[in-house]
Protein backbone atom coordinates (compact mmCIF):
# COMPACT_ATOMS: atom_id res chain seq x y z
CA UNK A 1 0.00 0.00 0.00
CA UNK A 2 1.09 3.17 -0.95
CA UNK A 3 0.01 4.92 2.47
CA UNK A 4 2.19 3.15 4.62
CA UNK A 5 5.39 2.81 2.93
CA UNK A 6 6.85 4.97 4.94
CA UNK A 7 10.24 3.60 5.07
CA UNK A 8 12.72 6.05 3.61
CA UNK A 9 13.73 9.83 3.87
CA UNK A 10 12.30 12.56 2.07
CA UNK A 11 14.09 14.05 -0.53
CA UNK A 12 16.36 17.14 0.98
CA UNK A 13 15.62 15.94 4.51
CA UNK A 14 17.46 14.55 7.09
CA UNK A 15 16.89 11.30 8.93
CA UNK A 16 18.56 9.49 11.54
CA UNK A 17 17.33 7.88 14.70
CA UNK A 18 13.68 8.26 14.86
CA UNK A 19 14.07 11.97 13.71
CA UNK A 20 13.32 14.09 10.40
CA UNK A 21 14.79 17.03 10.08
CA UNK A 22 12.91 18.76 6.83
CA UNK A 23 13.72 22.71 8.05
CA UNK A 24 14.00 25.90 5.45
CA UNK A 25 13.70 23.60 2.66
CA UNK A 26 10.68 25.04 0.24
CA UNK A 27 8.15 22.71 1.41
CA UNK A 28 4.66 23.83 -0.17
CA UNK A 29 3.21 20.62 0.87
CA UNK A 30 3.73 18.17 3.59
CA UNK A 31 6.71 15.72 2.49
CA UNK A 32 5.95 11.93 1.36
CA UNK A 33 8.09 9.39 2.80
CA UNK A 34 8.81 9.87 6.06
CA UNK A 35 9.23 6.57 8.17
CA UNK A 36 6.43 5.08 10.24
CA UNK A 37 9.02 4.59 13.43
CA UNK A 38 9.27 8.90 13.68
CA UNK A 39 9.28 10.38 16.91
CA UNK A 40 10.55 13.99 16.54
CA UNK A 41 9.90 15.85 13.15
CA UNK A 42 10.90 18.98 11.94
CA UNK A 43 8.46 20.95 9.11
CA UNK A 44 9.87 24.65 10.60
CA UNK A 45 10.46 27.69 7.89
CA UNK A 46 8.91 26.02 4.79
CA UNK A 47 6.01 27.12 2.89
CA UNK A 48 3.26 24.30 3.78
CA UNK A 49 -0.45 25.69 3.93
CA UNK A 50 -1.98 22.31 4.94
CA UNK A 51 -1.34 19.14 7.81
CA UNK A 52 -2.88 15.96 6.04
CA UNK A 53 -4.68 13.94 8.97
CA UNK A 54 -4.55 10.86 6.82
CA UNK A 55 -0.36 11.38 5.86
CA UNK A 56 0.64 12.90 9.42
CA UNK A 57 -1.95 10.05 11.59
CA UNK A 58 0.25 6.99 10.73
CA UNK A 59 3.08 8.87 12.49
CA UNK A 60 1.54 6.83 15.75
CA UNK A 61 5.33 7.33 17.57
CA UNK A 62 5.39 11.17 16.99
CA UNK A 63 5.95 13.05 20.17
CA UNK A 64 7.36 16.47 18.51
CA UNK A 65 6.45 18.07 15.84
CA UNK A 66 7.65 21.64 14.92
CA UNK A 67 5.43 23.22 12.03
CA UNK A 68 6.20 27.07 13.13
CA UNK A 69 7.06 29.34 10.59
CA UNK A 70 4.66 27.61 7.41
CA UNK A 71 1.73 29.04 5.91
CA UNK A 72 -0.86 26.85 7.88
CA UNK A 73 -4.40 28.41 7.45
CA UNK A 74 -6.99 26.19 9.28
CA UNK A 75 -6.42 23.37 11.74
CA UNK A 76 -9.54 20.75 11.47
CA UNK A 77 -11.14 18.26 13.95
CA UNK A 78 -9.27 15.42 12.38
CA UNK A 79 -5.68 16.86 11.76
CA UNK A 80 -3.95 15.49 14.97
CA UNK A 81 -6.63 12.18 15.54
CA UNK A 82 -3.62 9.45 14.64
CA UNK A 83 -0.41 11.18 16.84
CA UNK A 84 -2.01 10.34 20.53
CA UNK A 85 1.35 10.29 21.38
CA UNK A 86 2.01 13.85 20.86
CA UNK A 87 3.77 15.59 23.65
CA UNK A 88 5.32 19.45 21.77
CA UNK A 89 3.08 20.62 18.92
CA UNK A 90 4.67 23.86 17.78
CA UNK A 91 2.27 26.14 15.46
CA UNK A 92 3.77 29.39 15.23
CA UNK A 93 4.45 31.94 13.14
CA UNK A 94 1.50 30.74 10.35
CA UNK A 95 -1.15 31.97 8.57
CA UNK A 96 -3.62 30.62 11.08
CA UNK A 97 -7.05 32.31 10.75
CA UNK A 98 -9.14 28.78 12.03
CA UNK A 99 -8.82 26.29 14.84
CA UNK A 100 -11.86 23.68 14.98
CA UNK A 101 -13.12 22.99 18.14
CA UNK A 102 -12.05 20.13 18.82
CA UNK A 103 -8.84 19.91 16.60
CA UNK A 104 -6.83 19.11 19.84
CA UNK A 105 -9.02 16.83 21.46
CA UNK A 106 -6.83 13.44 20.80
CA UNK A 107 -4.03 15.26 22.27
CA UNK A 108 -3.93 14.07 25.90
CA UNK A 109 -0.35 13.62 26.23
CA UNK A 110 0.29 17.07 24.97
CA UNK A 111 2.44 18.99 27.10
CA UNK A 112 3.73 22.66 25.55
CA UNK A 113 1.43 24.07 22.55
CA UNK A 114 2.92 27.19 20.61
CA UNK A 115 0.27 28.81 18.88
CA UNK A 116 1.73 32.52 18.97
CA UNK A 117 2.20 34.85 16.41
CA UNK A 118 -0.46 33.88 14.24
CA UNK A 119 -2.00 37.83 14.01
CA UNK A 120 -5.04 36.61 11.57
CA UNK A 121 -6.40 34.23 14.57
CA UNK A 122 -9.83 36.06 15.80
CA UNK A 123 -11.24 33.47 18.37
CA UNK A 124 -10.95 30.07 19.65
CA UNK A 125 -13.63 28.23 20.82
CA UNK A 126 -13.90 27.45 24.98
CA UNK A 127 -13.70 23.89 23.33
CA UNK A 128 -10.13 23.87 22.15
CA UNK A 129 -8.16 22.44 24.67
CA UNK A 130 -10.89 20.51 26.05
CA UNK A 131 -9.56 17.50 26.42
CA UNK A 132 -5.33 18.68 26.36
CA UNK A 133 -5.37 17.95 30.05
CA UNK A 134 -1.59 17.23 30.57
CA UNK A 135 -1.24 20.62 28.84
CA UNK A 136 1.82 23.18 31.30
CA UNK A 137 2.80 25.42 28.77
CA UNK A 138 0.24 27.38 26.37
CA UNK A 139 1.89 30.33 24.40
CA UNK A 140 -0.58 32.80 23.37
CA UNK A 141 1.14 35.76 22.04
CA UNK A 142 0.94 38.12 19.18
CA UNK A 143 -2.14 36.18 17.59
CA UNK A 144 -5.57 38.80 16.98
CA UNK A 145 -6.94 37.01 20.22
CA UNK A 146 -9.26 39.90 21.44
CA UNK A 147 -11.11 37.70 24.03
CA UNK A 148 -11.27 34.50 25.69
CA UNK A 149 -13.74 32.29 27.55
CA UNK A 150 -12.45 31.36 31.07
CA UNK A 151 -14.58 27.91 30.22
CA UNK A 152 -11.54 27.07 27.58
CA UNK A 153 -9.05 26.40 30.68
CA UNK A 154 -11.57 24.89 32.89
CA UNK A 155 -10.12 21.30 32.16
CA UNK A 156 -6.22 22.73 32.04
CA UNK A 157 -4.71 21.45 35.95
CA UNK A 158 -1.79 20.87 35.38
CA UNK A 159 -1.29 24.49 33.25
CA UNK A 160 2.02 25.81 34.68
CA UNK A 161 3.00 28.79 31.63
CA UNK A 162 0.69 30.84 29.80
CA UNK A 163 1.58 33.67 27.40
CA UNK A 164 -0.67 36.03 26.30
CA UNK A 165 0.94 39.33 25.65
CA UNK A 166 1.00 41.01 22.34
CA UNK A 167 -2.78 40.80 21.64
CA UNK A 168 -5.82 43.17 21.02
CA UNK A 169 -7.29 42.66 24.22
CA UNK A 170 -11.26 43.69 24.50
CA UNK A 171 -12.13 44.97 28.04
CA UNK A 172 -15.43 44.66 28.45
CA UNK A 173 -17.55 42.67 30.70
CA UNK A 174 -17.02 39.15 28.68
CA UNK A 175 -13.58 39.56 29.46
CA UNK A 176 -13.84 40.29 33.12
CA UNK A 177 -14.38 36.63 33.70
CA UNK A 178 -11.26 35.43 32.04
CA UNK A 179 -9.35 38.55 33.99
CA UNK A 180 -10.65 37.08 37.34
CA UNK A 181 -9.53 33.58 36.16
CA UNK A 182 -5.90 35.10 35.76
CA UNK A 183 -5.89 36.64 38.81
CA UNK A 184 -6.81 33.54 40.85
CA UNK A 185 -5.18 30.76 38.20
CA UNK A 186 -1.57 31.76 40.11
CA UNK A 187 -0.20 30.71 36.54
CA UNK A 188 3.22 31.48 35.56
CA UNK A 189 3.67 34.47 32.98
CA UNK A 190 7.57 35.19 32.19
CA UNK A 191 8.33 38.52 31.39
CA UNK A 192 4.41 40.12 31.44
CA UNK A 193 3.14 40.93 34.58
CA UNK A 194 0.56 42.79 32.50
CA UNK A 195 -1.80 42.05 29.67
CA UNK A 196 -2.58 45.69 27.77
CA UNK A 197 -5.91 46.14 26.66
CA UNK A 198 -6.81 48.88 24.73
CA UNK A 199 -6.25 52.17 26.98
CA UNK A 200 -5.88 49.75 30.21
CA UNK A 201 -3.91 47.32 31.93
CA UNK A 202 -5.40 43.93 33.28
CA UNK A 203 -3.39 43.05 35.91
CA UNK A 204 -1.80 39.10 35.66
Amino acid sequence: MILVSGSKCPNNCQCQDQEVICTGIQLTEYPSDIPLNTRRLYLSDNKIRFLPAMNLGLLSDLVYLDCQKNRIQEVMDYTFVGVFRLIYLDLSFNNLTFISPYSFSMLSNLLQLNISNNPHLLSLNKYTFANTSSLRYLDLRNTGLQTLDEAAFQNLITLQTLYLSGNPWKCNCFFLNFTIYLIVSHLNYPGEGLIACGDEDVMA
